[in-house]
């Protein structure tokens, strides 16, 4: 079963990257008000429908949890909770011109109530750089087969760059006693500062207030690489519940350098 669901995932993220290349520019807003308030842009709601469409016409027993609608029962017998992000990183694609990165995030949990680390797989496909990957069986692997595993002999200095969520300005504040201690950077999106982790290119991410709909992508990927996977705290992300209505701390990657950042709050 699990090979089935990865092949399923694998679909979904080729079909939504098609979507947005076909229309790389659909920004308009479509009226409607996502479940976090936030106005739908027009290609949010044409991926998120292609979508659905694709798991109901394959009869998949799942229910869908997505930003933009919200709950949906796809199936008499449910047996696993998808959730996804049609478009993460919508401000980067309304900028255009492939500058900074946006794509799609999908997870799949086992059961209706589930823990965040009963994530059996996900995926992820950033569309400006064509990177895409895929949790399962506890490895992560890019959609052409290699095997993920993160960087671990990371210096901690100013020299090494974690990704951190900045886009509001109490964030900054959150993150103060990094500055100087390692390099901050943010590109703007969940899935481009995932991705950089993933190709080795940084020490980790992190985010005060990541959304439901993302984090069992990021959990399971960055678990799946070797990496480990915090809240501010320090606390394990994996044991804490799911809850579609809730937002997390994230602080994920590189386990020396999550480590030495998590005790920066204390």
């Amino acid at each position: 079963m699990v090979n089935d669901l990865v092949n399923h995932i694998t679909a979904l993220l080729n079909i939504g990257r098609d979507l947005i290349i076909k229309y790389p520019q659909l920004v308009e807003e479509t009226g409607l008000v996502n479940t976090k308030g936030q106005k739908t842009l027009a290609i949010d709601s044409l991926v998120e429908q292609t979508f659905l469409k694709y798991i109901k016409t394959n009869k998949l027993p799942v229910r869908v949890f997505s930003e933009e609608i919200g709950i949906v029962e796809c199936h008499p017998k449910l047996r696993y909770l998808i959730a996804f992000d049609p478009l993460d990183g919508s401000t980067n694609y309304q900028v255009g011109k492939n500058l900074f990165p946006y794509g799609i995030l999908v997870a799949i949990f086992n059961g209706l109530l589930p823990k965040i680390k009963n994530v059996v797989a996900a995926g992820a496909y950033e569309i400006t750089q064509n990177l895409s990957f895929i949790f399962y069986n506890n490895q992560t692997k890019t959609l052409t087969g290699q095997l993920i595993n993160l960087k671990g002999d990371w210096q901690i200095d100013k020299s090494s760059p974690i990704y951190l969520d900045l886009h509001r300005h109490s964030y900054y504040e959150t993150y103060f006693n990094l500055a100087e201690k390692l390099y901050i950077r943010n590109s703007g999106s969940t899935i481009g500062n995932l991705v950089y982790v993933l190709k080795n290119a940084a020490c980790g991410l992190g985010h005060p207030n990541i959304k439901a709909e993302e984090i069992g992508a990021v959990y399971a990927l960055i678990k799946g690489a070797g990496g480990i996977v915090v809240d501010h705290q320090s606390k394990n992300l994996g044991e804490m519940d799911f809850a579609l209505n809730s937002s997390y701390e994230l602080l994920a990657g590189c386990k020396n350098t999550i480590e030495f950042a998590a005790k920066q709050f204390k």
